[in-house]
């Protein structure tokens, strides 16, 4: 297979009758997401997990094509107690939990090809369940900086498929994922630029122009989490991540482009108060 991903930014044509089942799955995720954000730190934080030991399960499928062998089961254990960790306030146990887990994913797995692979897998999946159940367990601004994560990231993704499908021309990364354009990329970028300026403007006490230039950074972001995943996908010769959401493949294709945005927002968080992650990444004098 050629593992053209299914979620190509600028496509030129849609499968049949897919676009009202995409809409769909995305819809109802979304509406889940945006509720167990609404509704506390804990019921966030479950939310995570849970996506974090699916991600690890296809993660397995993807690069030892062993979804339920025993580096799965390190993975996810391991990316649970992170979680769990940072949504009681222990992130360094988090850390803690995700180095051993790396360790022992690299230790177990067999075959040598995917010994790095196995390993990284911990980290790079593991690493932004902990940033935003961070993000979330903020107290003053947890909730407006996961929406504002969740608004930038979802709005570049259908921005970006829509513009490129509507204008087309150049390829962005003809290697990595045939579908993508430049055009898409700038619709991408684009509309999330203006929303986060309507965010800045209604959460006030704010550099709007700084939140907009955010916004447009991390929808940057969210883009390479999305080529980064279809190069990996590329690699192991594989169309989708799996086939747990109708419409869209499994959970790492539609959760590729919010990775890469955790990634970069952790950065923020890290660089100016990691003790306040939230206003860190919102809040700018």
């Amino acid at each position: 297979m050629t593992g053209k991903n299914r979620r190509s930014f600028g496509s030129t044509s849609i499968f049949d009758g897919e676009l009202p089942l995409r809409a769909g799955t995305a819809f109802l995720l979304a509406t889940l997401a945006g509720f167990l954000t609404y509704s506390g730190v804990w019921p966030f934080t479950l939310m995570i997990a849970a996506g974090s030991a699916i991600l690890a399960w296809e993660w397995s499928r993807l690069v030892r094509n062993a979804p339920m062998d025993s580096v799965f089961y390190v993975h996810a254990v391991a990316v649970i107690a992170a979680c769990i960790s940072t949504g009681a306030g222990a992130v360094w146990l988090a850390m803690l939990a995700l180095g051993a887990g790396t360790l022992l994913a690299a230790v177990l797995t067999q075959t040598r090809g995917a010994r790095a692979w196995s390993a990284f897998g911990v980290v790079y999946l593991g690493l932004p369940g902990i940033l935003l159940v961070l993000f979330r367990s903020d107290a003053a601004f947890g909730i407006a900086a996961v929406f504002f994560l969740f608004l930038v990231v979802w709005s570049a993704d259908i921005a970006a498929y829509f513009t490129g499908r509507a204008i087309g021309g150049p390829k962005l990364a003809p290697k990595i994922s045939p579908g993508k354009t430049w055009s898409g990329l700038a619709g991408g970028l684009a509309v999330p630029t203006l929303l986060a300026y309507g965010f800045a403007v209604w959460l006030g006490d704010t550099r709007v122009l700084a939140v907009a230039l955010l916004g447009a950074g991390l929808a940057f972001a969210s883009q390479i989490g999305d080529l980064a995943e279809s190069a990996i996908k590329r690699k192991f010769q594989v169309k989708d991540s799996g086939q747990l959401l109708p419409g869209h493949g499994g959970l790492f294709d539609r959760v590729d482009g919010l990775i890469g945005a955790a990634l970069a927002a952790g950065g923020i968080a890290v660089a100016r108060n990691l003790s306040g992650p939230g206003e860190a990444l919102l809040m700018w004098p």
